[in-house]
Order: structure tokens, then sequence, then C-alpha cells
């Protein structure tokens, strides 16, 4: 909204404030079009500087915007109406987009342009197959990897980027800063223990980290 009324641009930063035990990855399959990615990060201890590179939105995606929002949200009209008399596609959520065709007007039915929020995919099946969930066999339990002994000066960027070195990027990374550790997470216990294995020895700084599968580690 405030790219569609001019009050920022693709150059303005974005900045959010939260505690260290926050600072989190999350994986590029989870983001969607209008999610707004952040350029700083300001905790209690210290200023990350994201580096990422992915598009910001530029502008409401007014097919996630339902009927009910519109009533709710009074600008949103002014702001549609603005944008429809501009040639842009308007078209709320729910609602029947009408494509030309040559002579003759015909709607397309909701089916063929979205799917209902919970109806999986094909996409979906592709990301369960890439993560190697067998044929015929319900979806395998993520298995996490317990990283600790994480220097005090340590930042997420480096354990990321020693991971991406030693190919072992998991699916998700939490970061725990001020307790010195970190949880990686893989589609299943054959991946984590195969990370374990990869990962002994692993090294920041002067410090040698300590790799367990998060279980093992819990069980302590």
């Amino acid at each position: 909204m405030m790219v569609s009324i001019g009050a920022v641009s693709k150059e303005t930063p974005v900045v959010t404030i939260v505690h260290d035990c926050q600072v989190m990855d999350i994986p590029e399959e989870l983001l969607e079009e209008h999610d707004i990615a952040v350029d700083y990060i300001l905790t209690p201890t210290r200023v990350i500087t994201t580096g990422c590179e992915r598009p910001q939105p530029m502008g409401i995606t007014w097919s996630k915007i339902s009927r009910e929002m519109m009533e709710k949200i009074p600008v949103l009209r002014s702001l549609r109406a603005r944008e429809q008399q501009a040639g842009k596609d308007v078209t709320l959520q729910g609602e029947h987009q009408h494509l030309p065709e040559p002579g003759r007007q015909q709607a397309v039915p909701l089916s063929a342009g979205r799917r209902p929020p919970d109806t999986p995919g094909p996409e979906a099946n592709s990301m369960e197959a890439a993560r190697g969930s067998p044929a015929g066999e319900g979806a395998p339990l993520a298995a996490d990897v317990y990283v600790g002994n994480l220097p005090r000066d340590a930042r997420v960027s480096d354990l990321k980027r020693a991971l991406r070195e030693l190919g072992s990027v998991p699916l998700r990374l939490t970061w725990q800063g001020p307790q010195r550790r970190a949880f990686l997470r893989y589609p299943d216990s054959a991946a984590a223990q195969q990370a374990v294995s990869c990962l002994q020895g692993l090294r920041l700084g002067t410090d040698t980290l300590r790799v367990a599968l998060a279980r093992q580690q819990r069980d302590k």
C-alpha cells in the first residue's frame, strides 16, 4: 500500500527490531510475491545486514485482497479505483477475471486461475518429491541437528556460508546466538545423520563447533 501511494520506493530500506533468539532463516519456498524482505535487523546485541537481493513487492497484490477487507479498509477502495483507471489488473480474491478473446468476452473459471488456499497443487507434490518422500508413504519426519559452541561474535551468515561450502544446506536454520547454538532442520533422519558426519570438526574462527542430532543432545 505504501508503494501504491508513493510513500516508499524499491530503494527504501526495511528495518526490523527483534530479540537475538528471534533471528532465523526462512526457506525460500515459504515466501510469496507480497512478502517484504528485511534489509537490516536490530537486536539488543548487534546490527545485522541481511544482504537479501530478493525483489520487494511493487504495489498491492489485489488477488490477495478479499471483499471483506475492502469493506473494512476504505483506502483500498480509492486505490483500487485509481489503479483500475490506469489499466492495471485489480481482480480481487474469489473474483472471476475476464480475459478478451477474438469477437467476445469469456469469463475464466476460478479453478483455472487460482486454487482454494487449502488445495495442494502440482508444486506441492514436487516439493515432497524433492525432499525424498517415498512413493505411497506419508511425508518424512524432519530431523534437527544441534550446533553448539558458536563463537560469541559469530553471525548467522558465517554459519550459512560454512554450510554452503560443505554442501550441507538445511531446510531451515534456527539461530540462537545468545545461547551460542543453532538448530538445523533436514528432511529426514538419514539426511540429518549425514549432516552430523559431514560437519564434524567444523570451525568458526578459532572455535570448534559441537555437532550432534538434536534428540541425542536433549537426552544428555
